[in-house]
């Protein structure tokens, strides 16, 4: 694993992982993209910041995605 990076969103009650990774391959070339399912061996250490609210996620019909909807001032 030479790459992790994402978050961990709220949609409608749901947490909502999305992941990006590169990966290298015993022949020195890698691969990246989204982050599907992981077996790791023997050990990754992961750190997750928590921010001080929940990042929520919306869906844009006009685009066709889940976004992620900035917290209002005040929002908990």
């Amino acid at each position: 694993m030479l790459s992790l990076l994402g978050d961990i969103a709220h949609e409608n009650g749901n947490r909502i992982v999305h992941v990006h990774c590169v990966i290298g391959l015993r022949d020195g070339t890698t691969r990246g993209g989204h982050l599907l399912e992981a077996r790791v061996w023997p050990t990754l250490e992961v750190i997750v910041t928590e921010w001080p609210g929940y990042l929520r996620k919306r869906f844009d019909p006009a685009i066709g995605l889940a976004l992620i909807d900035p917290p209002k001032p005040g929002d908990v």
